[in-house]
């Protein structure tokens, strides 16, 4: 997304995405023309090696050791004696733990991935470990080139980084289940470097939002090399802040609130109104209707909010404002007419959900965000309760009057600091499928549908645009500007699998 970008590049690119999408209409019906729904189900913080690591025919944890492929080295190139532990909190200090939980210590660990879950007899996906640092700079450091052996140097939560989970503990889960029924897919790379925020800007428009004349205290500040610098007064942290260093452009990269959507708590730095076009202008101009529904979110959007339920809403509810993607988009704008009402028709609370899946009323592009107690997020939600929310989800579609066409695509927004081995695409082999947002790390994606090969595991390079290049292919809408959005596969591919 650099702003040296060539337009003719881009043309190119358009011109022959265009020329596919006529080639296969020409041929006849696509595999995809059976879609009546897609819905796209956004998890949180997990990289692939994290849940799907030990996941039989899977390029996971046992072919990352066998290449060589896991070590890691401080920042100065050295590889690690041992892995080192995190900073300040032990990896299990989380307010929802039980006191003796929290005090578990990281322990003496090789430098090698370990399965989270064996770390005491304690331990297990019903236990969630402390969050991670993930920002923009801090994972692209981190991925250094593609070798992905600066996770623990650059991380607040050290050798955390490297753990995972084992068979044992992910066997019975939904989300196994769904992926040895229905299509996992193993080569799925987030969106842009960093974390939730860019990434959930990423799965509606293939950009970085753009803020200018933002302020010079939220730049961020790299060395010489190009890593974020050392925060001094937090161990573990960097100078790796809301938005690009100066060289970089004016894109705001790390969570940032919406003028239109924030609890409060970032004073007047809030991200002004977007106007680059996104997959719901791009539907809309097709007379194709779509919902982004949220946990928690009708009562978020209330201004007249008691202080009971704003600590509902932030404490039982989790609710997330940087989650919200559209939210941020001046067409939502609620303090205009139009603004309102485009809101309350494509925004909704996921109360609205399940009514319009088991009605048949669910629009044609769906896109579900749980709230915060069921997202999987390190730190405050646990890996089963997600679990759960997932399992809810598909078995309402799956009794649905939409059960023969749908296709709902599990996937999260980024790695939550978590380590991968796979390099994602870079560099100039890559061409147009890598800029400077992204790809980054791997992470886990599932096809869960009545019309793809079961039991699929599908190895082809994907990464969130490709679900944005699904829905256009599908619904024939125009492109989106996006240079990248079209050089990547498209999630199209999974239907065609025999």
């Amino acid at each position: 997304m650099k702003r040296h970008s060539k337009q003719v590049a881009f043309a190119a690119v358009l011109a022959a995405s265009v020329a596919a999408t006529t080639a296969a209409h020409a041929q006849g019906a696509r595999p995809i023309d059976k879609i009546s729904h897609v819905v796209v189900l956004f998890l949180e913080n997990r990289s692939f090696d994290n849940l799907f690591g030990t996941f039989p025919g899977a390029e996971g944890i046992e072919q990352a050791i066998a290449k060589g492929q896991t070590l890691q080295r401080d920042a100065s190139g050295k590889p690690y004696d041992k892995l080192p532990p995190p900073h300040k909190n032990g990896p299990f200090d989380v307010s929802d733990n039980p006191k003796e939980i929290r005090e578990l210590p990281f322990g003496d660990r090789p430098n090698a991935p370990f399965a989270i879950d064996k770390m005491a007899p304690e331990i297990s996906t019903a236990v969630n470990t402390r969050d991670l640092v993930h920002r923009f700079y801090t994972n692209r450091t981190q991925i250094n080139g593609g070798k992905n052996d600066l996770f623990a140097a650059y991380s607040d939560a050290g050798g955390l980084a490297m753990g995972y989970y084992s068979r044992d503990a992910m066997e019975k889960s939904t989300l196994w289940k769904l992926a040895r029924d229905n299509a996992l897919l193993d080569h799925f790379f987030m969106g842009a470097f960093g974390g939730s925020f860019l990434n959930h800007i990423y799965l509606v428009c293939a950009c970085a939002p753009v803020w200018n004349g933002a302020p010079e205290a939220q730049r961020s500040k790299l060395d010489a090399d190009g890593r974020p610098v050392p925060d001094p007064k937090k161990p573990g942290d960097f100078e790796d802040n809301r938005v690009v260093a100066a060289a970089d452009g004016d894109y705001a990269v790390n969570t940032v609130q919406s003028v239109f959507l924030n609890n409060g708590g970032q004073g007047a730095n809030l991200l002004p109104a977007q106007t680059i076009p996104n997959i719901g202008d791009r539907l809309s101009a097709k007379g194709v209707d779509f919902a982004w529904y949220s946990g928690g979110f009708d009562l978020a959007a209330r201004t007249d909010r008691t202080e009971e339920e704003s600590k509902y809403l932030a404490g039982s509810v989790r609710f997330q404002w940087h989650h919200q993607a559209f939210a941020y988009w001046k067409r939502f704008d609620p303090t205009t007419p139009g603004g309102l009402a485009e809101r309350t028709k494509h925004l909704k609370d996921v109360a609205k959900l399940d009514a319009d899946i088991q009605a048949g009323t669910l629009p044609p592009v769906t896109f579900y965000k749980p709230s915060g107690k069921l997202n999987q997020h390190p730190g405050y939600a646990e890996l089963d309760k997600g679990d759960g929310e997932v399992a809810r989800i598909a078995d309402l579609l799956a009794k649905s009057p939409i059960k023969d066409s749908y296709a709902l695509i599990i996937t999260y927004d980024e790695n939550g600091g978590f380590f991968d081995h796979v390099a994602p695409p870079s560099g100039p082999a890559a061409g147009a499928r890598a800029d400077f947002i992204g790809p980054a790390t791997r992470v886990p994606t599932l096809v869960v549908s009545p019309l793809v090969k079961k039991g699929l595991i599908d190895h082809t390079e994907y990464d969130t645009g490709s679900i944005l290049k699904l829905i256009t292919e599908r619904f024939d809408l125009e492109p989106l500007p996006s240079p990248r959005v079209q050089a990547v596969n498209s999630l199209a591919k999974v239907f065609d699998a025999k």
